[in-house]
Order: C-alpha cells, then sequence, then structure tokens
C-alpha cells in the first residue's frame, strides 16, 4: 500500500531531516502540494529519498535496541548474580549467628 504524496508529505512533516538534500526536497514537495502542481520526477525523488533516509534510520535503530537488549540481558544476568550472592550473605550471618549463640551459651 502506497501512501498518496500529500499522506506521505504530512506523515514526513513530523520528522527533522538533518539532511540537507532531503531536508530541501521535503520543502519543494510542501511547496508543490500547496500549489497543486507536483510533478512526478519531484515525486520520485522524494520519495526515495525518504525511503534511504528511513531504511538507513531503520537499520541504525534495530542495531541500537539490540545493543539494548544485549546490555539490559547482561545486567539483569548481574542483578541475579547479586542476589544469590546476598542470599549466600545472609545465610552465611545465618549460620554464623547460631555458631555465636551456641558459644555464648556453652561460656556461660
Amino acid at each position: 500500500m502506497e501512501a498518496d504524496l500529500r499522506t506521505l508529505y504530512e506523515r514526513a512533516d513530523h520528522f527533522h531531516f538533518s539532511e540537507t538534500r532531503i531536508r530541501s526536497l521535503h520543502e519543494r514537495v510542501g511547496k508543490a502540494l500547496d500549489g497543486g502542481a507536483p510533478t512526478g520526477e519531484l515525486e520520485v525523488a522524494y520519495r526515495m529519498a525518504l525511503r534511504g533516509y528511513f531504511t538507513g534510520f531503520d537499520m541504525q535503530t534495530r542495531a541500537q535496541l539490540r545493543d539494548l537488549d544485549r546490555r539490559l540481558a547482561e545486567l539483569a544476568q548481574a542483578q541475579l548474580n547479586f542476589n544469590a550472592e546476598r542470599n549466600v550473605a545472609v545465610k552465611r550471618l545465618e549460620n554464623i549467628g547460631t555458631m555465636l549463640g551456641i558459644l555464648g551459651e556453652a561460656t556461660a
């Protein structure tokens, strides 16, 4: 399903384009739509530029999500390890307390 040019333009208008070429094409398409006369050549160039921009942006964002997911998994594993280590320390304290209690009773 391919959106009509106005819908595409309005949707793309929510983004801030840092690339001069895309920003320029976006402005030209907006002016052409306001004037009611966008050319087929302009539309093709605009669609190709947006496709390239968003394809690259898509790959970059997916890589970022993979990295974040990996780091979150590492963090979850570290948290699990810390909890296990804490449980061992708590159990050790309980055993030490028991021993100290026995020793206290034995010397009393």
